[in-house]
């Protein structure tokens, strides 16, 4: 069953097979942490089922959904990268060609699942073009992609496009409320995980809003004394480096926000404060060096970790504005 923030999408693809007009093709495309992927599973299962319960799920004891879920349904082929953030390869492409040219052995459909889609490097995705444009028979191929934008327009113009651009906040909330149990934890959870529940339950089993909350003391700290910023860097490069930026992204948007407003009730006091005394250039002139250095911390080329924060601990600190509130030592 897809998850509750997925009906619109769901409706969309049932009322395709309802009318017979699913693709052998089809791209589902969302953010990351939303459950696309699941939504992928979940539609292959009910498409191989001999018994489908209306209108969103397969029944779950039939030959059919037993062997699905124990991960032995010839009729489905899951294509990853061999480890996460690496590419698939042509050799994966070229074995699910072959697959594909079986024969059907429960006479519905043989389906592949390649995530994320844009893992497929360049010789992978020309391989894969030739199947899309002259697919085999009873034949389905579900790319899930969170960047689509880097898929060749020859692959993205020969699927049928599922898109999770919008998720449904409130049964987002719902969910993930019911599982932690503390509105005011789930609402902060969703709003760093950028809105993605599962990915604001991933973060929920960590430290992630205490760290935050390291890093915004030590922001407040860096303009009100002169802290070594060295010494903040090893700091923060004890969480996880790409984690830091992005809180700094995220905190550095919401500053932003607050400056461009006027005020922002939305965003929490604390960072209101933080800002104080700052012009919008100010703010965004940090946002964008944040931006900047998480993706070269997350590229390809090997720079001193170390350096990519120091960078922005003492622009912050140099920035000229006038003092923070004596207010704000409450948040200690």
């Amino acid at each position: 069953m897809p998850y509750p923030w997925q009906k619109k999408q769901w409706r969309q693809v049932a009322t395709a097979i309802e009318r017979q007009r699913l693709a052998h093709a089809i791209l589902l495309a969302g953010a990351e942490g939303t459950g696309i992927d699941q939504f992928a599973i979940e539609l292959a299962q009910y498409l191989l089922c001999e018994a489908p319960v209306q209108p969103d799920s397969g029944c779950g004891q039939c030959r059919s959904c037993i062997l699905f879920r124990a991960g032995n349904h010839p009729d489905i082929r899951m294509v990853n990268p061999e480890k996460p953030g690496m590419q698939i390869k042509v050799d994966a492409i070229r074995e699910l060609i072959e697959y594909f040219h079986l024969s059907v052995q429960y006479g519905k459909h043989k389906i592949t699942i390649i995530a994320p889609a844009e893992g497929m490097n360049r010789h992978s995705a020309d391989g894969l073009l030739k199947t899309l444009e002259e697919p085999p028979p009873l034949s389905l191929l579900i790319l899930v992609s969170y960047q689509p934008a880097k898929l060749p327009v020859t692959i993205r113009s020969r699927c049928q496009k599922i898109i999770f651009n919008r998720i449904n906040r409130q049964a987002s909330f719902d969910w993930l409320n019911g599982r932690l149990g503390d509105s005011g934890r789930t609402a902060a959870l969703l709003e760093f995980a950028g809105g993605a529940p599962l990915k604001a339950l991933e973060l929920s089993e960590t430290d992630v809003l205490q760290q935050r909350q390291d890093v915004m003391k030590d922001l407040r700290v860096l303009r009100t004394s002169k802290s070594n910023p060295v010494d903040t860097a090893k700091k923060w490069q004890e969480f996880d480096m790409a984690e830091v930026l992005l809180w700094l992204i995220f905190i550095f948007s919401n500053m932003a926000k607050i400056r461009y407003s006027s005020g922002n009730e939305s965003i929490d006091k604390e960072t209101g404060h933080l800002s104080a005394g700052l012009d919008l250039p100010q703010v965004i002139s940090c946002y964008d060096l944040a931006l900047k250095n998480y993706h070269l911390l997350t590229g390809t080329t090997n720079l001193n970790r170390q350096s990519l924060l120091e960078e922005i601990i003492i622009h912050w600190q140099c920035l000229k504005g006038s003092s923070l509130p004596a207010s704000l030592n409450k948040y200690d």
